[in-house]
């Protein structure tokens, strides 16, 4: 009998840490699945890993001083870029004549393999200084997909010659990377005409 009591006291005392036990771990896991929610998720990636490429500059008109002239810069964003294009920032490179955008005329598309053109929105800020055009897309360009940006001069330049515009693209707005330089011929064929001897 005094055995049976012997044993009995650390049966109990078992028992007790066993239900201290129980009740604190359902809390302790409950704790713990807390803290994983509240830890920040990963936010999308924001560098490129391939970088975008400029494919093509072209424009609507190449006369000099005339109106309403699109200049078009194609820019293709690999499928294996890691981030989306984000904003792209266009600058003339020694110009023989600075050129002035139209900050509320910028166009932008997506250019599927289909021929479908999606329209993008955007808004465009122009440097007063240097007339570099920084154009933000409201729903950055994904990954595997080709763009044009479309800017539009108050008008041609008056001086013949060729344009550079230097491209640079952005997956955020902190750092971009320069993706190349398009070129534009701008001429006057009305000059162009009267020197050209005829037989």
């Amino acid at each position: 009998m005094k055995y049976l009591k012997r044993l009995a006291i650390p049966c109990l005392l078992i028992g007790l840490s066993m239900s201290v036990i129980s009740a604190v771990i359902p809390r302790t896991n409950s704790a713990i699945a807390q803290d994983l929610q509240d830890l920040p998720v990963a936010s999308s990636p924001t560098k490129f890993i391939q970088f975008p490429s400029l494919i093509s500059v072209d424009t609507s008109d190449r006369e000099t001083n005339t109106r309403n002239a699109i200049y078009s810069f194609q820019i293709s964003i690999p499928v294996q870029a890691g981030a989306s294009l984000q904003k792209v920032t266009i600058a003339q490179k020694d110009p023989i004549e600075s050129i002035t955008f139209a900050s509320d005329r910028t166009t932008a598309y997506i250019q599927e393999p289909s021929g479908d053109r999606i329209a993008v929105a955007t808004k465009t800020a122009i440097d007063p200084n240097t007339k570099s055009a920084s154009v933000v897309f409201t729903s950055p360009i994904p990954a595997g997909k080709t763009v044009i940006v479309g800017l539009r001069p108050q008008s041609n330049p008056s001086l013949e010659g060729e344009y550079v515009f230097g491209v640079t693209a952005f997956a955020d707005s902190l750092q971009g990377q320069f993706i190349g330089n398009g070129r534009l011929g701008i001429y006057n064929s009305y000059i162009s005409d009267v020197f050209v001897p005829t037989f």
